[in-house]
């Protein structure tokens, strides 16, 4: 019954792991919470897939985000505005929809 059990909580963490986006920012997490993008509202370092796929405008101009880890998930944006952050870590080459992007005066 035991071995059952763990492989039972090891398929429910996979499926509960496989359904969030990993956000390490505290600000970016923040600015998505400010935004009500983050439906769960609490800075807990993740976000449900289902909130990030929705997302075609973004507009996170000075919210003193360092890592944009986790918007490469954002694949339905088309439109994103990080411009006055200052950014360490950025990757959009899974966001190949976007047509407008901003990141004058990266701090």
């Amino acid at each position: 019954m035991k071995p059952l059990f763990l492989l039972l909580s090891f398929f429910l963490s996979i499926m509960s792991y496989s359904q969030t986006v990993e956000i390490p920012d505290k600000n970016f997490e923040k600015a998505l919470i400010d935004l009500k993008i983050d439906s769960d509202q609490t800075v807990n370092g993740k976000i449900l897939k289902s909130d990030v796929l929705k997302v075609v405008f973004l507009d996170i101009s000075g919210k003193k985000i360092k890592n944009l880890k986790g918007i490469e998930a954002f694949t339905s944006l088309i439109f994103l505005d990080c411009s006055n952050n200052p950014l360490t870590y950025l990757d959009i080459s899974q966001n190949i929809g976007l047509t407008a992007f901003s990141v004058i005066s990266i701090m």
